[in-house]
């Protein structure tokens, strides 16, 4: 017991000490680019998951990882669609099936560095960086800074949002101009945010998806920014997909919840672990093995098949029937309590009546008792048949 307890205490020892390092240490941001509504790092959209539930009220806002065909090939009415990731290019399919739900009247926001494919193709836009145009190499020695301002009439905000970093340089450079119009520019007349005219629906293009995350939207008045940004949308479902940035990351068992939860992921292994070293430690034997013992054998029966096989191969039939019909009358007697040393009918009744057994045959074992008795020899036979009747009268 005590050894238990000292592999308790050091285990208990290392968890607290794992711990109490874990909440000391400062904490190390990840910089990794997820757009997910779940991230509180700072290319996260934690602050606009939070944010976007006051924009639709009363609306729900469905998040998911599936393509924008897996979604809308069940939706018949128009609905919203929301993607924010650093490229958006589906395929024809997906394109197909969300300017379809467009031109029914749905509506859909998506920020995007960069568009490809089929999507791209079909409403002729492009975007380019600025940083790598020859015609704006003198933006480079200017403030680290860009300011976005909204040119619709829609939005009655005038004044510029700053931004804190250069991550916002990608603008619109080719536009189909019959049906697109300029929501937003930066501080050097790029459009970065545009509306395009899909049959009754509109499509809201943004080229600055960092805007959206928790380090940008968090600077100063730049939730406004968001807030109107989304507010193009109708009041209505909204369909918000992580899928063009992070694939399908959502896992596909029940400890999802706690694999994506640091501290109760921590918790989770800590708890394997304390499982594991537990089997090694107990995995000894705390008592000796006991040897088995083998029973003393019961040298009386085989003593009596010895002796019973002398007398038979010595041919002496006679004595072993005297022998055989003297263990079954102090069977009677002790087992029954019956002296059928005689005979009569009246003995014969009461041993068949307390024995179970038939009349009839108890009758024909006493008269062939009787017949040995009073001879002086028998046969094999003989022998054989005064056996095989007491083996059935015992049974």
């Amino acid at each position: 017991m005590r050894k238990d307890w000292k592999y308790i205490l050091y285990l208990s020892s290392a968890i607290i000490l794992y711990l109490a390092l874990k909440l000391m240490s400062p904490r190390n941001l990840d910089w990794t680019v997820t757009y997910h509504h779940n991230d509180k790092n700072p290319f996260g959209a934690y602050a606009l998951n939070q944010l976007i539930g006051a924009l639709f009220p009363r609306q729900p806002i469905n998040q998911s990882y599936y393509t924008v065909y897996e979604l809308f090939d069940t939706v018949t009415t128009p609905v919203n669609f929301l993607t924010i990731s650093t490229s958006f290019s589906p395929g024809k399919e997906d394109t197909e099936a969300l300017l379809r739900n467009i031109e029914k009247g749905g509506t859909a926001f998506i920020s995007a560095q960069y568009f490809y494919g089929a999507f791209a193709d079909t409403l002729s836009i492009n975007t380019s960086d600025y940083l790598f145009d020859s015609n704006f190499s003198n933006l480079i020695n200017r403030n680290d800074t860009t300011d976005i301002m909204f040119r619709n009439k829609q939005v009655k905000r005038k004044h510029a949002y700053e931004f804190p970093t250069k991550n916002l340089h990608n603008y619109f450079d080719e536009v189909d101009t019959l049906r697109t119009q300029v929501v937003a520019a930066n501080d050097l007349g790029l459009a970065v945010t545009i509306k395009v005219a899909w049959g009754k629906g509109f499509l809201y293009l943004n080229s600055t998806p960092f805007a959206f995350t928790n380090v940008y939207l968090l600077h100063k008045r730049n939730a406004e920014f968001a807030s109107l940004s989304l507010s193009h949308l109708p009041n209505r479902p909204t369909y918000w997909t992580e899928f063009y940035h992070l694939g399908r990351m959502e896992a596909r068992t029940p400890l999802r919840f706690i694999l994506t939860n640091e501290p109760l992921k921590w918790a989770y292994y800590i708890a394997i672990l304390s499982v594991l070293l537990f089997m090694i430690f107990e995995a000894r034997r705390r008592q000796r093995i006991i040897p088995v013992i083998k029973p003393l054998s019961n040298t009386s029966v085989e003593f009596t098949k010895t002796i019973g096989n002398l007398y038979y191969q010595s041919a002496d039939h006679k004595n072993i029937a005297e022998k055989r019909i003297a263990f079954f009358l102090e069977q009677l007697r002790s087992n029954h309590g019956v002296n059928a040393h005689h005979a009569t009918d009246e003995v014969i009744q009461t041993v068949a009546r307390k024995t179970g057994n038939p009349e009839e045959d108890v009758r024909k074992l006493f008269v062939l008792i009787q017949h040995i008795q009073e001879k002086s020899t028998i046969t094999e036979t003989e022998l054989k048949e005064l056996n095989k009747r007491l083996n059935k009268f015992k049974q």
